[in-house]
């Protein structure tokens, strides 16, 4: 961000389509709602901004995506009918440069239409349909910030249930999660609908950030006020601290009038195009050949649409119904005009609201030692403005962002755009106050979702509500029912979340199709009540069966919803981190910032008696210090220590490395090391891992003849899969296998290559083939349940742990000479520090972006990157530009990491995605400060402000702001490392970790045993 900044523009487009998918293959109306938004409005918004991106404009906008939506444009039967839907636009453009060929108003207009279909028909097949991946992308830019929205878009404050309050938010972080790889940090409120009750709930999940009306802002209660004195002016332009921690932005009515006022408003402007005016209702109106030429490109049952096709302008209030011809090149001059004046008046606008906050800070002698923060005008739109009802919208839009780009470039800057998310991170709130409900819908409150021709449809709602929480308490442990019967509870979820869309009851007040909105409300809930009462009379499972697939089939929507999420005791449980049932635990500890979390169901089992008896325990891990790859190898070790250290008897086989012994007992371990057989000439990868299996199985085998006599497997990771399955069959052991990390999330959601989609096959194999499965973070609990649809009963959450790192002593020496340069004794560089594998995911090139900006701050800052990995020359080159300010040391060893962590004044790991993130727990427990990407199990590691700092993934801009603020401020990394010294004790400790897993084993084992009927051998397990 440019320093010499007076405020800052944030501009937020919300996308959002109602669940309007219908399973028949003809096209409805409704479903045309959906396919006009993305060719007016998604597609155009992606062409711009690569455009963009592709002439290195700088920009920021901030885009909230719906679950419905979401669920729409990932589904491959709309994706078809979409792509249909294009090609018939294009068809009919071509007819239309015909028809209207040699007319002086309507051919360019035509002509027009005809460019900008092919063009996104082009677009569309570029990317393969697939636009959720292309917003990733776009994401990972950093250009494009990504937030959430409530499951179903229901209006929050007419929820009457807190659990179905809170299944509403916790749904959708859980779909965001599915489709980007990471939790939002902030949500788009449906309708800016705010009640006080969803603070507890935004803050066990993470979400840092919503938007409120300006009303809501100005009827806030600070503290200041609370104690008598008036501080309005104080907070303007300025978003608010909730009680939750969150932060509350106010959309800005200026800024807002200039674009939705239907009087004032630039969209109202007579050279504009006119909406209203559609050859779906000018052409034909007789019937004949007009209507034959109109017909194929209307709904089946030849009902007059929109076609897209307007050849008309506004024209103005005194020219009546009568309308002029559209004339482009005369609306995009004005699209250019009306983009300088919002520009201009945004500036004026931050001048005034700079001067204001100036005068009041002298006027009660405020300290100039923490200047306030630079304001922030809000400008939230709905995404679907620009270009479908505003046809113009996007030239707007491109040239109010090319306009604060240009502003960038001189000395005199005084306004840039900037995300949500980089705001609230750069300039988190510090006046707390006590919002009203309220909403930006008429009247301020709820009106439009609650009069006349709606009032009957909230108590059914609420009635319903009740039903499932009772039903919810009634089932509280999921093994307990049948698979259908979990699925019954599931739908019904669904379908009550769907009639709560505030979609159905917009439609009511607005009274366009009432008939469609009222079967949508009465339908939703007759299939809950239904699947209700199948499950309380007990049908048989051939009618439950029937029930349930045909209404899954209707709306494939939300994969992962559980009907769990309505047991009051979920919220409970997850967010005070104590269990609410007996059947039912957290598995998050103690309460933390975790984004998401999801009740563990527990094995039922006897306890244990003696906790103490030993277990000999049988590892398989591809890689085994010193043979380091990366993060597993570590885990292994580690874990297999503190399990030795316990008294239990732990081998572990794996890879036989130059300069070891094939076997060795260390710390406690025995570590059995294979020599894997290479065939002649290069070998595949996979061929390799093959190999590697057999040698395993081998080693195994050639154990038990011995004599040798295991209780468990553990399996880490695809890689050994062949082995855990043999060793499994052949000793009649349980398998455990620990989820590291997953093919598809190191891809970012793509599994192109052979080699990818067998990996992923592999790890799908060892989830099934496992008796139970480990995960080191909530995040991956949530990634393996989806990825492989494992049942959550099957999934135990345990972190991995560190030990607290002790500086080392003056006198050692540093063993990598390239460490050793980087640390010279007589440099005054301010050390940052990166160390991992150097693979995309792990975002080092977001790093390297954001030093470009630091050094221009801070000329002395140096970043030391440790590791090796495939992009090491990839980001060398990258870094090259910036001389000895980036160093690369490769791999180090214990001591020299160890010295790396104490020297840095920061480390920073911005990872794209992180199942969990081993090294970060390293830097806390070494009491060096750090920032790390918002994602993943870093996500669930750091704490915000508290005993660390998070910047949304992809975001080089945001990351260069918060490594500034932290080397400018080094009285707040005081705190933090000290904080974070304390959560690594409590929340990671080896001791707890080591007693977890311990249980798990043994729980596996008897439960193992009861199955197969085998006794436990001599070693005496339970008492």
């Amino acid at each position: 961000m440019s320093t010499n900044v007076n405020g800052y523009v944030a501009l937020l487009l919300h996308a959002h389509i109602p669940y309007v998918r219908h399973e028949e293959s003809n096209i409805t109306l409704e479903e045309r709602w959906f396919f006009e938004a993305v060719v007016d409005s998604y597609l155009p918004l992606i062409e711009m901004m690569e455009r963009l991106l592709e002439e290195d404009v700088p920009f920021h906008l901030t885009l909230s995506l719906s679950p419905p939506l979401l669920a729409m444009l990932e589904d491959s039967g709309l994706q078809k009918r979409l792509r249909k839907h294009l090609a018939s636009l294009c068809e009919l453009a071509q007819r239309e440069v015909f028809r209207l060929w040699g007319h002086a108003d309507f051919g360019p207009t035509a002509r027009l239409y005809a460019d900008q279909y092919h063009r996104l028909l082009a677009l569309y097949d570029r990317l393969r349909g697939d636009l959720i991946g292309k917003f990733r992308s776009l994401r990972n830019s950093g250009c494009l910030e990504l937030i959430t929205c409530a499951a179903t878009h229901a209006f929050l404050p007419l929820v009457k249930n807190d659990p179905a309050l809170r299944a509403q938010l916790e749904a959708a972080v859980q779909e965001f999660r599915r489709h980007f790889g990471s939790a939002p940090a902030g949500i788009w409120l449906p309708e800016c609908g705010y009640t006080p009750a969803v603070e507890p709930h935004l803050q066990a999940m993470g979400l840092r950030y919503f938007v409120v009306d300006a009303h809501a802002h100005a009827q806030a209660v600070t503290a200041n006020q609370a104690q008598g004195r008036a501080n309005a002016k104080s907070t303007a332009g300025a978003p608010l601290r909730t009680q939750s921690g969150a932060c509350a932005f106010a959309r800005d009515l200026e800024a807002g009038a200039q674009v939705w006022s239907a009087e004032v408003g630039y969209p109202s402007d007579a050279d504009y195009r006119e909406y209203y005016r559609d050859i779906g209702y000018d052409l034909g109106r007789s019937g004949g050949a007009e209507w034959e030429y109109l017909k194929p490109y209307v709904l089946p049952d030849g009902k007059r649409i929109h076609t897209g096709f307007k050849y008309y302008r506004v024209t103005g209030a005194a020219a009546g119904d009568a309308k002029a011809p559209y004339h482009p090149a005369r609306a995009a001059q004005k699209a250019q005009q009306h983009a300088e004046h919002f520009v201009a008046s945004r500036v004026a606008q931050l001048r005034r609201l700079a001067e204001e906050r100036e005068a009041q800070a002298l006027a009660v002698g405020c300290s100039a030692a923490r200047p306030a923060a630079p304001p922030v005008i809000v400008c939230p739109y709905d995404a679907e403005l620009f270009g479908h009802w505003w046809y113009e919208g996007h030239q707007w839009l491109e040239a109010v962002l090319r306009g604060f780009a240009a502003a960038r470039s001189h000395d005199d800057v005084v306004a840039d755009t900037t995300t949500l998310g980089g705001y609230a991170a750069a300039h988190a709130p510090t006046t707390e106050a006590k919002l009203p409900v309220s909403s930006w819908g008429r009247g301020g409150y709820a009106e439009v979702w609650l009069q006349p021709r709606s009032q009957w449809v909230h108590p059914l709602l609420h009635a319903a509500e009740d039903r499932l929480v009772l039903a919810a308490q009634k089932h509280p442990n999921p093994q307990l029912l049948t698979g259908m019967q979990q699925r019954a509870l599931n739908q019904a979820a669904r379908e009550l979340m769907l009639a709560q869309s505030s979609d159905w009851t917009f439609i009511l007040d607005a009274e366009t199709v009432t008939d469609y909105a009222v079967n949508r409300i009465e339908t939703h809930l007759s299939h809950f009540h239904k699947l209700l009462n199948a499950l309380e009379t007990a049908c048989s499972d051939k009618e439950l069966s029937e029930l349930v697939i045909s209404l899954e089939r209707r709306s494939p929507f939300l994969p992962e919803l559980h009907y769990l999420l309505f047991q009051p005791s979920s919220f409970s449980s997850s967010f005070s981190g104590t269990a609410t049932s007996s059947s039912i635990s957290t598995t998050a500890g103690p309460a933390s910032s975790s984004p998401f979390e999801v009740p563990s169901i527990s094995i039922t089992c006897i306890p244990f008696s003696n906790t103490h008896s030993t277990l000999r325990i049988l590892m398989l891990a591809w890689e085994y210090p010193p043979r380091v790859i990366g993060g597993l190898a570590r885990a292994v070790c580690d874990l297999s220590r503190q399990l030795a250290a316990s008294g239990h008897e732990v081998h572990v086989i794996t890879c036989l490395t130059p300069d070891c012994l094939p076997y060795e007992l260390s710390d406690g371990v025995h570590i059995h090391r294979v020599e894997v057989l290479q065939s002649t000439g290069t070998t595949h990868f996979l061929d390799w891992v093959f190999q590697m299996n057999l040698a395993f199985t081998d080693s195994v085998l050639r154990l038990s003849e011995q004599g040798m006599l295991f209780d468990i497997i553990h399996a880490h990771d695809w890689l050994v899969f062949y082995a855990a399955k043999e060793c499994k069959s052949a000793l009649h052991l349980p398998l455990l296998a620990t989820i590291h990390a997953t093919e598809y999330g190191r891809n970012q959601g793509k599994l192109d290559t052979p080699v990818q989609k067998r990996i992923h096959a592999l790890e799908n194999k060892l989830a099934d083939e496992a008796d139970q499965l480990v995960v080191c973070s909530l995040y991956m609990q949530q990634e393996v349940m989806r990825l492989f649809q494992v049942p959550m009963h099957k999934i135990t959450h345990i972190p991995n742990g560190v030990v607290p790192f002790r500086a080392p002593a003056a006198s050692l020496q540093i063993v990598n000479p390239l460490l050793s340069n980087a640390l010279s004794r007589d440099s005054q560089n301010r050390i940052l520090a990166f160390l991992g594998r150097l693979v995309y995911e792990k975002g080092v090139h977001i790093l390297i972006s954001a030093m470009r900006l630091v050094l221009k701050r801070y000329p002395e800052a140096k970043l030391v990157i440790a590791g090796s990995g495939p992009e090491l020359e990839a980001l060398q080159q990258l870094a090259a530009p910036l001389g000895d300010r980036v160093s690369f040391t490769g791999f180090l060893d214990e001591t020299d990491k160890n010295l790396l962590l104490h020297t840095a004044e920061l480390c920073v790991f911005p990872s794209l995605y992180e199942p969990f993130g081993l090294v970060a727990l390293e830097a806390m427990a070494s009491g060096t400060p750090l920032i790390v990407s918002d994602t993943g199990g870093l996500a669930e590691i750091v704490d915000h402000g508290i005993n660390g700092c998070k910047v949304p993934p992809g975001d080089a801009n945001a990351l260069a702001w918060q490594i500034t603020q932290l080397l400018q401020n080094p009285n707040i990394t005081t705190q933090l490392t000290g904080a974070a010294s304390t959560k690594v004790s409590d929340t990671f400790s080896w001791e707890q970790i080591r007693t977890r897993t311990t249980e798990t084993y043994k729980k596996l084992i008897l439960l193992h045993s009861q199955k197969s009927g085998i006794f436990l051998h001599q070693k005496e397990i339970i008492k």
